[in-house]
């Protein structure tokens, strides 16, 4: 082999290695941005640029953090069905109600940013718990898994709840991810202590929702970062992002849900809505708040938000409850 045939031979080596590695590093640190680990030291100080961040002097958003601190509440582990450590806080009503509202938080965010909402259903009277879904606050998980995994965690919270009192009537709500990850379990077999859903701003799928991120936010071409990505995703959480999807979910599902969107949302774009509306086999109901952008619907319109979802409740719990009692 001539001289200048093996410097040809190792550029091309040289040049392959770059591009593999180029090639299988952007999916890597897709997936380390979008799925790594969002535990914060300080739970009161919101994410940079986040949404709470730029709602700080929304009356709602600090009346909700001032009852989250001034109420009584306590931490609670369980075990879930892999013998994992499931963290959250859950607030008693002194009712001694058996209605259990369970709410689920976005990405990057911790339960007390669900405050404002947790504050509401308590006011109705209800319990409230918030989990730590994957890869947030108290999470034991080391990744985010979108709303996947924990759609079997939030099932596993159910089944503790009912278990301790059988006549338990539950409602799952949540916002972006939280509200992805309410449609995802509404796929799986439940307990008939279920009685509603409300998922507000959530995405389609897993996959859908991070090729729009490349898309939009980070200007990568989603063949090149996605199937890379969604590889480390399966070899660390166990899943194509393919599969994590809410639409199918929502085909089996058994539970009344009430989907809930702003026009406005720049994020969890508004074509996400009809999807899983037309998809979901369950009794539904979709409303659109005008105006609202992500994840604050109740926050800026609050009235409004909590009239539709009053409404939804004397529907489908309120009823329920009364043809229990007769």
């Amino acid at each position: 082999m001539s001289y200048q045939l093996q410097v040809a031979l190792t550029v091309i080596i040289v040049l392959a290695v770059i591009f593999l590695v180029l090639y299988f590093g952007l999916g890597v640190v897709f997936f380390l941005i979008a799925l790594g680990n969002k535990k914060r030291p300080d739970m009161t100080v919101p994410c940079k640029d986040s949404l709470f961040e730029r709602n700080a002097d929304n009356k709602n958003l600090i009346a909700g953090y001032k009852w989250y601190d001034n109420t009584y509440h306590q931490e609670v582990i369980i075990k879930n069905r892999k013998g994992e450590n499931l963290h959250g806080v859950e607030f008693r009503n002194p009712s001694n109600s058996n209605i259990w509202a369970i709410s689920l938080h976005g990405w990057t965010n911790v339960n007390r940013e669900m405050s404002s909402y947790a504050m509401e259903f308590y006011k109705r009277g209800f319990n409230v718990l918030l989990p730590d879904l994957r890869g947030h606050n108290n999470s034991e998980h080391k990744f985010v898994t979108m709303g996947w995994n924990d759609r079997l965690d939030v099932v596993d919270w159910i089944n503790s709840i009912v278990e301790e009192n059988p006549k338990s009537k539950i409602i799952i709500h949540g916002t972006s991810m939280g509200g992805a990850t309410t449609m995802m379990t509404t796929g799986e077999e439940l307990p008939e202590n279920v009685i509603l859903a409300i998922e507000d701003c959530g995405f389609t799928s897993v996959k859908d929702i991070f090729v729009d991120q490349c898309i939009r936010k980070y200007h990568l071409p989603p063949k090149i970062v996605m199937p890379q990505a969604s590889l480390v995703n399966k070899l660390l959480n166990g899943f194509f992002f393919g599969e994590a999807s809410a639409v199918e979910q929502l085909k089996k599902s058994k539970t009344p849900t009430l989907f809930i969107h702003g026009d406005k949302d720049d994020f969890v774009l508004l074509d996400n809505l009809q999807p899983v509306y037309d998809a979901c086999a369950a009794p539904k109901e979709k409303y659109i708040i005008k105006g609202a952008e992500h994840a604050v619907s109740s926050h800026w319109f609050h009235e409004e938000y909590w009239e539709v979802v009053d409404a939804f409740l004397e529907k489908y719990l309120y009823n329920n409850v009364q043809n229990t009692q007769n």
